[in-house]
């Protein structure tokens, strides 16, 4: 008995131990001087610190005894808002976190009935980087540096500015935003603009084509097609391609894809836009004080970014219109450091014709060899369109990222008609292809450097092959190509919050050939061909400094060198805008610009009349260096929902050509130097409610051209001048269902008129009266979209959309073009080649996200 209560009492005093040793330590409100006492002598280790640092910092918590060192240290971290390193065996280093540290990120956006919000844009400024929401309001970052803001904002709510340490605890915190008046926030944001995804900030109209509702006559938000809403871009020809930016002609835009330069924009000959909308994430679009590191064009400019970020989860899409089918993947490659996105569209009209296409069709091939209604037995239009994307992003470090980009875009035609005797065949091709890698970086915070290179190549062939018994009697071919390659390196220095400066050199190397030939079994004949190549030179610097409640200036100026042609120009750029009030904002800007590459309109008509320009490069005989000024003025209003937007502006382009300035002369088509001034007036008003809202825009362009020897050396109306125009649309939403509803209406375009045909002789000859002095009738249409968001099934990760538009509703012919020429051949006779509008068109899209 004895020994059996000796064991006893052992057993007892062994269970007391143990629990004793495996008890947790508890602390609550204990001065963190003292935890780390405790801590010493449980881990074994020492503490380094400065006394001061660790006063008044109190911990409450629990720590089991078996935990291991690195998870206590994060719980002392997350309490004391301090930087605990293991430092060496034994050793523990207390810091506070400065500006290089780096903390990762995660939230979610509510509102204030605890509603997740989705696509909420995320700007973190230190590192100028942004996140958008999912659909439960999440967000995140690998790493963002201690102290520095992070704005949460969206039309219609307040904006909310955290501190980054708000995350050092590790948490994923609820953030809250309230509804507020739409000028409050405005006051220091961005306004949102034509509508939700389509903002504008210090001129510059951004478009956010993830978020993008849905848009006038369109299911999905072609690019080039919505820059065209914005008042003061006209396009005469119905294109997407066609811009014509206060009075400037489409190739004097500059468009880039990821820092490619393209110099072929349009799908189904300018009708759509080449750039696929869902591979593309913004749009940056520029009328006026353009930034200094913008060259080579004297017009708009239109930077295009596909996503950036290195994605987290396999995501994409894919869908069809009755036109082209489409598919896009963004795929980790290696986590949070390598993804890949590649995409493909093409359509299917060599398949399939629907009646979309024989729409399109009928307005891109009238007045051509496709149209007439006389042709021989068989007849074949093969004709399809495509395009590809690809995209590699990787992030060796957080403040290093490297982008490789590719892009290819074609139009093939194929189009014969033939007899047991006689073949005729048109072959067209377009192609465009570019490829750019970029690296971007950033030291401190405060530089930010980013070096690229591209390379892009244009080309097209034309030819129109007669054949007799299947033998070749005589080709005619039309060739334009260009090759350009060239590097950039950009610099970046911050100040402060508020103050910037930047600067870098850009080269490229431009070679463009084309030429006119006829070809028979028996000779060659060369009606008119070039061959050239440009270097050029360019440096920049430009000055930011940016008050975001009442005040910005920005002044830059670029050096450009034209190699060969051994001219220079120096460029000064300058933008302020002031806000008055906090409803009532005035801006103003000054630029001046040059341009060496031209598009001409042929000397020589061709059979097809289809991509009748061709790329040239300047030259010290015919074509001079294009050079621009302009200067502008404007103010917006912003109260109760109304928002009110004036610019007025004035522009003078310098030693245009009656070949470059769009414009062919119908006297002669020999070269004459000239000039161009414009004078314009943008007003945009905008109203809000709750569901609905609704704006217009009226433009006022006064285009005047002068060339010598033509017209008296006197100013007349440019060949593409529409001096009124006007755009009204609305926007509806309701539940899952989004409607939109657009009027355009404008003036016709100046044309000359022949006052006399001389049909006397073997040659008919045109007698023409004043030069522009006539216009086309009023033109004007309406158009309808319709869009439908859903999902089947509980997978919320998957989403549906299904759309409906309507171009041209109540079918209206509008004349778009007018000119009279003759046939060419010896036996001439008179062409009156009216181009019509599109009529009705509709299109039906099915999309699928994941």
């Amino acid at each position: 008995m004895t020994r059996f209560l000796c064991v006893c009492f052992f057993l007892w005093g062994v269970s007391v131990y143990s629990q004793e040793v495996t008890e947790p330590i508890i602390f609550k409100d204990t001065p963190l001087s003292e935890v780390i006492s405790v801590i010493e002598q449980q881990y074994s280790v020492k503490f380094s610190f400065i006394d001061n640092l660790v006063e008044d910092k109190t911990i409450t918590t629990k720590i089991n005894r078996s935990s291991p060192l690195e998870s206590v240290l994060k719980e002392l971290q997350q309490q004391a808002f301090l930087k605990f390193r293991i430092t060496g065996n034994n050793f523990v280093t207390i810091s506070s976190f400065g500006r290089k540290d780096n903390i990762p990120i995660c939230g979610y956006v509510l509102d204030e009935e605890n509603k997740p919000l989705k696509n909420i844009g995320v700007f973190f400024k230190a590192i100028r980087a942004n996140s958008t929401t999912d659909e439960s309001g999440y967000f995140e970052h690998p790493g963002i540096p201690y102290n520095s803001a992070i704005l949460i904002s969206a039309p219609g709510f307040r904006q909310n500015v955290l501190n980054s340490e708000s995350f050092v605890n590790g948490e994923c915190i609820k953030i809250f935003l309230s509804h507020t008046k739409e000028e409050a926030l405005e006051a220091v944001l961005i306004q949102e603009y034509i509508a939700k995804g389509i903002t504008q900030n210090k001129k510059i109209i951004n478009i956010d084509l993830n978020d993008v509702e849905v848009l006038p006559g369109r299911t999905e938000p072609d690019i080039l097609q919505s820059v065209q809403l914005t008042p003061g871009v006209n396009n005469p020809n119905e294109t997407a391609s066609g811009l014509f930016v206060r009075g400037s002609t489409p190739h004097q835009n500059l468009i880039l894809w990821n820092g490619i330069k393209t110099y072929h924009q349009g799908h189904f000959f300018g009708m759509l836009s080449v750039f696929n909308p869902y591979v593309a994430k913004e749009v940056n679009f520029s009328k006026s004080g353009v930034s200094a590191k913008y060259g080579d064009r004297i017009a708009g400019v239109i930077d295009i970014t596909s996503e950036n970020e290195v994605a987290k989860r396999f995501t994409g899409g894919a869908g069809f219109n009755m036109i082209n089918a489409d598919a896009v993947i963004h795929t980790p490659i290696i986590k949070d450091k390598v993804s890949l996105q590649i995409s493909g569209r093409r359509s299917y009209t060599d398949i399939l014709e629907t009646f979309t296409y024989k729409q399109l069709s009928k307005r891109v091939f009238q007045n051509t060899k496709i149209a007439e209604t006389v042709v021989l037995n068989n007849e074949e239009n093969d004709f399809f369109y495509a395009d590809y994307n690809a995209n590699l992003i990787i992030q060796p470090a957080l403040n290093q990222k490297i982008e490789v980009n590719t892009i290819y875009s074609k139009n093939d035609l194929d189009f014969e008609r033939s007899d047991d005797m006689e073949s005729l065949n048109d072959d067209l091709i377009t192609e465009n292809e570019g490829y750019n890698i970029s690296w971007k970086s950033s030291y401190n915070n405060k530089v930010f450097l980013d070096i690229n290179g591209y390379y892009t190549k244009y080309l097209l062939n034309y030819q129109f092959i007669t054949r007799n018994l299947g033998s070749i009697v005589e080709i005619e071919s039309k060739k334009n190509s260009v090759r350009d390659y060239g590097a950039q390196l950009n610099l970046e220095y911050k100040f402060s919050e508020y103050q910037s400066l930047s600067g870098g050199y850009q080269y490229s190397n431009n070679s463009i050939q084309y030429a006119f030939v006829t070809n028979t079994p028996d000779y060659e004949l060369i009606l008119d061909e070039d061959d050239q190549f440009l270097n050029t030179h360019a440096f920049y610097s430009e000055y930011k400094f940016e008050n975001p409640k009442n005040f910005y200036f920005s002044a830059g100026v670029r050096f450009n060198h034209y190699a060969e042609l051994d001219k220079s120009f120096i460029e000064p750029r300058v933008f302020i805008q002031k806000n008055i009030t906090k409803n009532w904002t005035i801006n103003t800007s000054a630029e001046y610009r040059s341009q060496a590459t031209s598009q001409i309109q042929e000397s020589v008509v061709s059979n097809l009349s289809l991509e009748n320009q061709v790329w040239t490069l300047a030259n010290n005989e015919q074509f001079p260096i294009i050079s621009s000024y302009q200067f502008t003025f404007g103010s917006s209003f912003k109260k109760n929902k109304w928002y009110l937007d004036f610019d007025s502006y004035y522009k003078q382009i310098d030693d245009i050509t009656s070949l470059t300035a769009g414009f062919i002369n119908p006297i002669d088509n020999t070269y004459h130097n000239g000039e161009s001034k414009v004078f314009g007036v943008d007003v945009f008003l905008k109203k809000r409610f709750k569901n609905y809202k609704t704006w217009v825009s009226y433009s006022y362009i006064n285009t005047q051209n002068k060339f010598e020897d033509i017209n008296g050396d006197d100013f007349f109306p440019g060949n593409w001048n529409i001096e009124h125009t006007v755009k009204w649309s609305h926007f509806y939403k309701i539940n899952n269902f989004q409607f939109s509803l657009g009027w355009l209406w404008h003036t016709g375009k100046a044309f000359t008129n022949i006052s006399g045909v001389d049909d006397t002789g073997d040659i008919v000859v045109l007698e023409f009266g004043e030069i522009n002095s006539n216009n086309l009738p009023v033109y004007h249409r309406l158009d309808f979209s319709a869009i439908y968001d859903f999902n089947i099934g509980q997978n919320s990760n998957t989403k549906y959309r299904l759309g409906l538009s309507v171009l041209n509703i109540y079918d209206r012919k509008n004349i778009l073009n007018r000119e009279f020429r003759t046939t060419n051949s010896l036996n001439n006779q008179l062409i009156n080649a009216d181009v019509f509008s599109l009529g009705i068109t509709p299109n039906i899209s099915f999309r699928v996200f994941w």
